[in-house]
């Protein structure tokens, strides 16, 4: 049976127990490694015009002087920073998949990737790194954020993110032109993995440290045994009732299996991480299930 019907609605993203956990949380990431990001700080104080060069953002103020590049100011009469290979490693990018195969799931997919990038991204705030929001078919498709300061501002930011689908291709594209990639955190369902394979090498050679993050949803780990199945078209946003019999559901089961271990195939072979976190319960959300991310985040 075919009937049309409307894409389905996300539920409130950032309620008030999960902006009462945030701070918390990014506590804890403090705890974990506060001695080796003290390193880190120590090491960039005496770098000076030392290390790798990898490039160049925009002057922040607070930044040391002494990496300044006048020869870049003559060019263009703007201050510019030099970037050295440490810091290049701090800087950290979230690109977020807002494709309508992400409203799939009970609750859907969308939810539990919107905390993800909130969470990512208020753990690069709290290390004093600034972190840009790569979001292919929003308006303002890259965002940068810096400073604790901004975190109701990221999530505000996230908050406004349309349904858009966009090629996987455009979204490594735009995240290559952030002011300093450093890591990327990749947040999508990664389906189908064709699409995905050539835009995440591509960002490898580019020099990006890649984690692909998957918010899993009940769906992905058992087929149903029965009832219907409702498939949407998300570009004519058709519904079709399919009658689920012992076959449909064996097959459904494999390609499940099959496409779990594609995902990992491919990210092993471009030698980044693949985490598959399980968002919990969405309407009374903990600090125990964000634990896996932070831990994932000090790898």
């Amino acid at each position: 049976m075919l009937r049309k019907i409307s894409l389905p609605t996300t539920p409130e993203l950032f309620p008030e127990p999960f902006r009462a956990l945030l701070p918390a949380l990014l506590a804890t990431r403090g705890s974990i490694d506060a001695g080796r990001i003290e390193q880190l700080r120590a090491r960039r104080s005496v770098l000076s015009q030392s290390g790798s060069f990898v490039g160049h953002r925009r002057y922040e103020r607070g930044d040391d002087l002494r990496r300044l590049d006048w020869s870049a100011y003559a060019r263009t009469g703007e201050f510019f920073t030099k970037q050295l290979e440490e810091d290049d490693r701090r800087a950290v990018t979230v690109v977020i998949d807002l494709s309508p195969s992400m409203l799939a799931g009970t609750p859907p997919r969308r939810l539990g990737a919107l905390r993800l990038a909130a969470v990512l991204g208020g753990l690069a705030l709290a290390r004093a790194d600034g972190v840009s929001i790569v979001a292919p078919g929003a308006s303002n498709a890259s965002k940068r954020f810096t400073g604790t300061a901004q975190l109701p501002q990221l999530l505000e930011h996230l908050q406004q993110l349309p349904t858009a689908p966009v090629s996987s291709s455009t979204a490594a594209a735009l995240a290559l032109q952030a002011e300093s990639v450093g890591r990327v955190h990749w947040i999508s369902d990664f389906a189908p993995v064709q699409e995905f394979s050539r835009p995440l090498l591509m960002l490898r050679r580019r020099g990006a440290k890649v984690a692909g993050w998957i918010a899993t949803v009940p769906e992905d780990e058992a087929a149903p045994a029965g009832g219907y199945l409702r498939v949407v078209d998300p570009e004519t946003n058709v519904e079709l009732s399919v009658p689920v019999d012992r076959a449909l559901h064996d097959e459904l089961r494999r390609q499940l299996v099959l496409l779990e271990r594609q995902q990992r195939r491919m990210f092993a072979e471009a030698g980044s991480p693949l985490w598959r976190w399980d968002q919990g319960d969405c309407e009374n959300p903990c600090l125990a299930d964000y634990l896996p991310v932070v831990a994932a985040c000090t790898r």
